[in-house]
């Protein structure tokens, strides 16, 4: 089997965003997903890049066009359906989002390919295989874990939040944590958020990433403390669908390209802003994102 320098793991799903600033549409359609957001963003940073899915086949003509040239390795389940999402933004409230969803039903599987970095986003509990949660464990490379689908299950179309209480046999697998604050706190019940994270190294994360929206992010490097990272304020805001997945892929690449804990933070909070200013997936390059990191830091 082909090695890849990424295998990005989760569901392509189909996004319908109700923006403020669309109102005459009423909503973008649009792929959406961490297997949509961050496969785009590795490819475009360079990386051979592999994605295991479950989706419509058909829909793939939606897919920006390195997802049907063959640019981008897709495996995708037999016969599987579409999940959608409905993602309901509020203008002047930019971090302020509520989801509808009809899950497909058909969690990812298959067999992991040879990778540099395994990233995993689940969207909905049970979206991806269980299985492959435990294969990442034995395989080497960068190991990086999207938590939100670990804490979301669906109820009568709306998105319900809450502790996974088996989240730990996840988590042990996996290298570096992306979540918001908000999911941080439903990993463990405590009040004090320092405990959380230590859970999390004795688990053996090495690198917890906290975003906070607009606000920036803070990074926690089990060997070199807590680290915060400003967020780079947008020319324009039109759309901030996949900020989260094009934050942890550029992140992950910079990681994997030797770049400090810091200035990967920098990079990813300064392409996760630039995608914003735009509805769909990211479409700077690395040299453009670098460029806005250096008004503020030389890297």
């Amino acid at each position: 089997m082909n090695s890849f320098d990424v295998c990005v793991v989760g569901q392509i799903v189909k996004d319908y965003n109700f923006l403020p600033l669309k109102k005459e549409k009423g909503f973008v359609k649009s792929p959406g997903g961490t297997a949509f957001y961050s496969t785009h963003a590795y490819h475009l940073l360079g990386l051979k890049t592999a994605v295991l899915t479950s989706f419509n086949n058909n829909d793939i003509f939606s897919l920006t066009p390195d997802f049907g040239n063959g640019k981008i390795s897709i495996f995708n389940n037999v016969n599987a359906t579409t999940t959608e999402f409905r993602n309901f933004y509020r203008k002047n409230k930019l971090n302020f989002r509520f989801q509808e969803a009809i899950f497909n039903n058909r969690p990812v599987s298959g067999k992991l390919v040879k990778a540099k970095i395994y990233h995993f986003g689940p969207l909905i509990l049970n979206d991806i295989d269980v299985k492959l949660y435990q294969a990442v464990k034995k395989l080497n490379g960068l190991k990086v874990l999207d938590i939100q689908g670990l804490n979301r299950s669906i109820r009568k179309k709306k998105i319900i939040e809450k502790r996974n209480t088996k989240i730990k046999k996840f988590l042990k697998n996996f290298n570096i944590l992306k979540c918001d604050a908000k999911e941080l706190h439903l990993i463990k019940n405590a009040k004090d958020k320092y405990r959380i994270i230590n859970y999390l190294f004795d688990l053996g994360l090495s690198e917890v990433i906290v975003t906070k929206g607009f606000f920036g992010s803070t990074i926690y490097s089990k060997s070199e403390g807590k680290i915060n990272i400003p967020s780079f304020i947008p020319t324009k805001i039109i759309d901030s669908t996949g900020c989260g997945d094009t934050y942890t892929a550029i992140y992950s690449y910079a990681r994997l390209k030797k770049y400090s804990v810091y200035h990967s933070g920098l990079l990813a909070s300064a392409g996760s802003g630039m995608k914003t200013e735009k509805t769909g997936p990211l479409y700077n390059s690395f040299k453009m994102i670098k460029k806005r990191v250096e008004t503020i830091c030389k890297i």
